[in-house]
């Protein structure tokens, strides 16, 4: 049992894991963490400045009364134990409101989120031959070996559909590159494994006309199928351990089995698309009305601004959409390098859910809007009827710092951490302060764990390379273990109370990283 951390005198623990987040506007607003679990004083101040979006809903609402077709209010906040400061909004904020919708909420990242597929490969036919698969992994993650050739009606397709749009408008005789792989995998039958199977629903793309493509030929893009920077990561994993033998069962899951998780997004696509209706959302703050402190916009969902919340919908879901697509491949690249170096090996997908997203919701009859930061949804199995999980509960995947073991666990419908669960550990330094210092900590991460970069720091002449090799190794020092708290106690904390329960442990053989 690790020390107990003194409570920040803003916080008030009311059990083992809960702390009331005191705030001059009164919301209710619940932080999550049991004592061992560090909670940084300047991500508390960050979540208390912005709750003070309850007076900007207060003063929009007297100053344009007919923005609103119900009377709006935040009605619940719930904090992960993975909290920790961002830009604005903590990370780990999960945000429930009525009669209108933050788009800043989920920042430039829609859709981030986890996908993971189980294999029919054991760890020793890997570990083995980890050379061989890092160049295999390199080559098709940053050398040019990624191959997905798509058309302008393809992509629109992709982005008004998402994962629906492609099934429907690549035909079985399209297998150049990646193609071949998508159609083995079936793709269409595991839709349902997919949150909201992938496929949210848009009228239109805005501003994306240049990405579509040419009309009249495929093309290539540098988007799909790219990890982005900073914590995102393909990882080659194994199965270590199983906590609950009867879900494991269920999933498909033994000790010794490799597994492919994808931690990424939108990238570039979710930058563009947050930026363009964020910029549409400041535009409808009534005039004369001083900007909010804490620069967050809200956008009514009522009549007055339906023009705006439409093209906020299309917009989100269009990044969305691009985001599912993203991850799936992703992992279908992790499945052609274990495919050459290892040899056939199935692919079942167990899950992908976003931690960065908006969704519309019905509680006790009323439509409500729930915004989740860095935020897995964690639903009971009565959430989940219709679905291959309606007697577990949804699969939540919560990855540790990188190199660190990450917990598949399954979803308890916990109603007061609004179905709601960490999306990994949760940094206790920034990235600028994981630069200080630290040395020897990293000198023994980086010979422990098996890292791919886009730098090949085993050549020669990139070890020469004063310049290029500290460039690549601070990007990777940003992100070491030191960097972020223990899963342990975030996981006892969700375990404790009631959010979401241990299925299954995973340990790294290799991560990738962009």
């Amino acid at each position: 049992m690790g020390a107990i951390l003194t409570i920040d005198p803003r916080l008030t623990r009311l059990d083992a894991t809960r702390l009331r987040v005191n705030n001059a506007r009164g919301v209710d607003a619940v932080l999550f963490a049991n004592e061992q679990v560090p909670v940084e004083g300047a991500a508390v101040t960050e979540l208390i400045e912005f709750l003070g979006l309850q007076q900007t809903v207060e003063r929009v609402a007297e100053a344009s009364p007919g923005s609103f077709d119900e009377p709006p209010g935040i009605t619940q906040v719930a904090i992960t134990p993975d909290f920790h400061k961002a830009k604005g909004i903590p990370v780990g904020t999960v945000l429930q409101t009525r009669g209108f919708v933050v788009p800043q909420a989920i920042g430039n990242d829609i859709n981030c989120g986890m996908r993971l597929h189980v294999t029919s490969l054991r760890a020793e036919q890997v570990t083995g031959k980890l050379d061989e698969l890092e160049t295999a992994c390199r080559r098709i993650y940053f050398e040019g070996g990624r191959n997905i050739p798509m058309s302008r009606g393809q992509r629109e397709a992709l982005f008004k559909n998402g994962l629906s749009g492609l099934l429907e408008s690549v035909p079985k005789s399209q297998t150049e590159g990646l193609w071949g792989l998508f159609h083995d995998l079936d793709i269409g039958r595991e839709l349902d494994r997919v949150d909201q199977r992938g496929s949210l629903k848009s009228n239109r793309t805005l501003g994306l006309n240049d990405f579509l493509g040419p009309d009249d030929r495929v093309s290539r893009d540098g988007q799909i199928g790219s990890i982005g920077g900073g914590n995102h990561f393909v990882e080659i994993q194994r199965i270590d351990k199983i906590h609950d033998k009867a879900v494991a069962h269920a999933w498909g899951l033994k000790p010794g089995m490799v597994t492919v998780m994808v931690h990424t997004g939108s990238v570039s696509i979710g930058h563009f698309c947050g930026g363009y209706y964020r910029d549409k959302v400041r535009a409808i703050h009534p005039a004369g009305l001083k900007h909010p402190d804490n620069g967050i916009f809200i956008l009514p969902t009522g009549e007055a601004h339906r023009e705006t919340a439409e093209l906020f919908w299309d917009t989100l879901n269009n990044a969305a959409n691009f985001a599912f697509a993203n991850r799936m491949f992703l992992a279908i690249m992790a499945l052609d390098c274990l495919r050459q170096v290892v040899g056939k090996a199935d692919f079942p997908l167990l899950y992908d859910a976003p931690h960065n997203l908006v969704w519309k919701e019905e509680r006790d009859g009323a439509e409500v809007v729930l915004h989740r930061k860095g935020a897995c949804p964690a639903r009971g199995f009565e959430a989940m009827e219709g679905t291959p999980f309606a007697y577990q509960g949804e699969p939540v995947l919560v990855p540790g710092s990188m190199g660190a073991n990450s917990f598949i666990l399954v979803g308890q419908g916990n109603a007061a951490s609004l179905s709601s669960a960490s999306h990994g550990a949760g940094r206790t330094l920034s990235r600028g302060d994981a630069m200080k210092g630290h040395h020897a900590e990293f000198e023994a991460f980086l010979k422990a764990f098996r890292i791919v970069t886009p730098v090949d720091l085993r050549r020669p002449e990139i070890r020469q390379r004063r310049d290029i090799l500290e460039a690549k190794l601070a990007d990777i020092k940003q992100e070491a273990p030191f960097a972020f708290k223990g899963i342990a106690p975030v996981v006892e904390t969700l375990t404790a109370a009631g959010i979401a329960r241990p299925v299954a442990e995973v340990i790294p053989l290799m991560t990738v990283k962009g």
